[in-house]
């Protein structure tokens, strides 16, 4: 990510100074110079503040301030000397001093707009908005071509709430570097603020394809191609994925969905496995941040009816996320997930009686325990045809027994469920409604929710409880 902008709303410095802000955390790695002021072209400066300079360039900034100072007390009006000792206060937090000498260097020449943007960018530290926004809109209207500058200003603006005035100044920057993608995610922060979802989507997509971080992110690129209209890009993607790495199962897998092949009944074994496997150490954090609702929507349903269970049953059930909400309410925990990972994750936890690496098909198959719960939370979004999931399901539990289970959401006509560009299947809710009736369940509820966040965007999905009969 380059200086100058940020993923989220944040201020930052000139270009090449290496300030930038998460929560104004300064980072210094050297110093701007403006054309006027660059010591390649001043042989005739005061050999203080070239001292001064070649030090603060160099990371010496302990000297470089020493030098500073020297230099302005024999030459109080000397206007690079204060600003550049202005620009080094602020790299090394000594906002207030910053903002004196910067103060200073503008009353002597108020000629440089990097002057008047690290202006800004002490003020926005120290919380002066306005001020801030007054200091940026000075140093566009001697320089309107740094993109930088459109972004902080935008940055200004959205901490004052005033959201046209921000979206305008990241579209701004978005045309003067159309290659950064420090404006197309800022622009996607804000619109995703406002809920304006496909808007802020389109821009997030807009900043993968310009972020040279993400290029070598095949499935971000490919997701990003396919969601801006392109789909022959996002398989160019995925098959030179594939011809670099042939064995790599997610590659494979993805090519199904994104060319438009008739879809497997469910993700390969391998499949499921090696994503899971990659992700088990970070799993918990990732679904924390995506707003993961699984936990909640068991807890709150189970909360509601009040029962105890003997022997409850978690299929995929991951690190044990969903199983801490179901432990309280039962006697008996078993666990199964194909990822072994997970499951050493899941065990730590202390909450499982036992624990089974098994595909859960096979697992069922095999099972001859009764159960009085079954929870399947985010498990069918790897399975399209769930009908044999479900008759199995239906004959491991006990008469009366309860299912509790999620899916993402499908609305199209005629189609019972869809592999989509995640590598997620979604389900129609009229099918499920209708197979779990066929297969003999009797549904206690089925409600629309948001099962997690994509890239901060709400995902539509079912909760859905049903009972064998007693």
């Amino acid at each position: 990510m380059k200086p100058g902008a940020a993923r989220r709303p944040g201020f930052f410095s000139a270009r090449r100074s290496g300030l930038r802000r998460r929560g104004f955390h300064p980072i210094v790695q050297g110093i701007a110079v403006t054309d006027r002021t660059s010591p390649h072209t001043m042989s005739h400066e005061h050999p203080l503040y070239l001292a001064a300079v070649r030090k603060h360039l160099a990371g010496d900034v302990a000297g470089a301030e020493v030098d500073y100072r020297a230099l302005l007390a024999e030459q109080p009006t000397h206007a690079p000397g204060q600003h550049y000792l202005g620009f080094l206060l602020q790299q090394a937090g000594r906002l207030e001093e910053a903002e004196a000498c910067l103060l200073q260097a503008l009353q002597l020449d108020a000629r440089h707009a990097e002057w008047h943007f690290n202006l800004g960018i002490v003020l926005a530290r120290r919380q002066r908005t306005d001020a801030a926004i007054d200091a940026f809109c000075q140093a566009l209207a001697l320089d309107p071509a740094p993109y930088f500058y459109w972004t902080n200003l935008g940055a200004a603006f959205e901490a004052n709430q005033e959201w046209l005035r921000a979206e305008q100044c990241y579209h701004k920057a978005a045309q003067l570097d159309p290659a950064c993608p420090d404006a197309f995610y800022l622009l996607s922060a804000l619109l995703l603020k406002l809920e304006r979802y496909d808007d802020a989507r389109h821009f997030n997509h807009r900043g993968i394809l310009a972020d040279p971080g993400k290029a070598a992110v095949p499935i971000m690129r490919a997701q990003a191609w396919h969601a801006l209209g392109d789909p022959a890009a996002a398989i160019a993607v995925l098959q030179q994925w594939q011809r670099d790495q042939p064995d790599n199962v997610e590659a494979a897998h993805l090519l199904v969905a994104y060319q438009g092949e008739a879809a497997p009944e469910q993700c390969s074994e391998t499949y499921v496995e090696h994503v899971f496997d990659a992700f088990a150490d970070t799993f918990d954090s990732i679904l924390t941040r995506l707003d993961y609702s699984g936990p909640r929507l068991v807890a709150d349903y189970l909360g509601r009816v009040q029962s105890r269970f003997a022997h409850a049953l978690d299929l995929g059930c991951g690190t044990g996320l969903v199983g801490q909400a179901i432990r309280p309410w039962a006697d008996e925990l078993v666990g199964v997930d194909l990822s072994q990972r997970m499951l050493q994750h899941a065990a730590q936890r202390g909450i499982y009686q036992s624990l089974h690496h098994a595909e859960l098909g096979a697992f069922l198959q095999a099972d001859t325990a009764p159960h009085d719960l079954i929870c399947c939370m985010d498990t069918f979004t790897y399975i399209g045809q769930i009908e044999p999931v479900l008759a199995l399901i239906h004959a491991r539990l006990q008469p009366g027994g309860l299912l509790l289970c999620s899916t993402e959401r499908l609305d199209e006509a005629g189609a019972h469920y869809r592999l989509n560009t995640s590598g997620r299947y979604s389900h129609s809710p009229a099918w499920i409604a209708a197979i779990l009736r066929e297969h003999g369940f009797v549904i206690a509820e089925i409600a629309d929710t948001v099962i997690r966040k994509e890239a901060g965007y709400p995902l539509p999905g079912q909760f859905i409880a049903a009972r064998r009969p007693a």
